[in-house]
């Protein structure tokens, strides 16, 4: 039997709605139902990640307005360190480098955020890494030293390996492995300075120097003056002088200089901030 007009009428209207009706994906169906869930699993995982990593995880490149240190992370800079607090992350570098002689200021100025980003995620004294460094290799990416000393941490290859490898080991996520999106968000100045293959390669040497300088002072109980003559005449001839009670540190050519470069840079802030200025020993 035909359909009457009516019923054709009807029967067409069906077959247009019935073509026109878009065919969902495997994605789109799989999204739609679960969207809800796999967002609180991304959510929850983010703020789980952040309570793990305060100091290092963040939500996306964004930085915090200011350098976090604790006080018990600083060396003999101890006291009121409001002076982070209240600065900025511009004006802490700039106030820093006009602690330094004028004829150093411009190559303190390219290294100054790398040193102050790396040593607040492994909370070490920005002042002291400085002091090092600037009796190390007087800020000069390129130095190095008749020994085979390297970088402006002069480390000798042979411990930046090792260290480099330890750090791999315990899982350590190195600043300069991040990619180059962050570097250019995170170093701005320095990154546009060096290019990202330069600065990758100047902020792994950075880094390994501090972490294995974070090392030392673990191993001598945070004693500043025996791990920087540990970075400078090694950790097995320091133990070995303090385990025959013979003396660490005095007369000690280049930890005097890391306390003459110390107190030039940190007796301004002392006297501004309200700080005391206490050697630890």
């Amino acid at each position: 039997m035909e359909p009457t007009t009516g019923d054709a009428s009807i029967l067409e209207s069906l077959a247009v709605t019935v073509e026109e009706k878009p065919k969902k994906s495997f994605f789109s169906t799989f999204f739609s139902t679960y969207k809800i869930p796999l967002f609180s699993l991304i959510l929850f995982g983010s703020f789980a990640m952040r309570a793990l990593y305060p100091e290092t995880f963040h939500f996306g490149f964004k930085r915090q307005k200011s350098y976090r240190f604790k006080s018990d992370s600083l060396g003999f800079f101890i006291g009121d360190i409001s002076f982070f607090a209240n600065n900025s992350y511009d004006e802490a570098e700039n106030q820093m480098v006009a602690l330094f002689p004028e004829r150093i200021q411009k190559k303190v100025k390219k290294v100054i955020r790398p040193v102050l980003i790396l040593c607040e995620k492994h909370q070490l004294d920005p002042f002291w890494v400085l002091s090092m460094m600037w009796t190390e290799s007087d800020f000069k990416h390129e130095a190095m030293s008749k020994k085979g000393a390297r970088g402006l941490m002069q480390m000798m290859p042979q411990t930046y390996m090792e260290t480099l490898a330890e750090m791999r080991s315990k899982g350590h996520f190195l600043e300069s492995d991040r990619g180059e999106d962050y570097l250019r968000y995170h170093y701005a100045q320095a990154f546009y300075d060096m290019g990202y293959s330069r600065l990758v390669s100047k902020l792994r040497n950075l880094e390994v120097g501090i972490f294995y300088l974070k090392g030392l002072l673990d191993t001598f109980n945070n004693n500043h003056h025996y791990a920087t003559v540990a970075y400078n005449m090694g950790p097995y001839w320091t133990k070995s002088q303090l385990r025959n009670n013979l003396p660490v540190g005095k007369s000690n050519h280049y930890l005097n200089k890391v306390l003459k470069n110390y107190y030039h840079i940190t007796k301004t802030l002392s006297q501004n901030s309200n700080v005391t200025f206490i050697p630890r020993i």
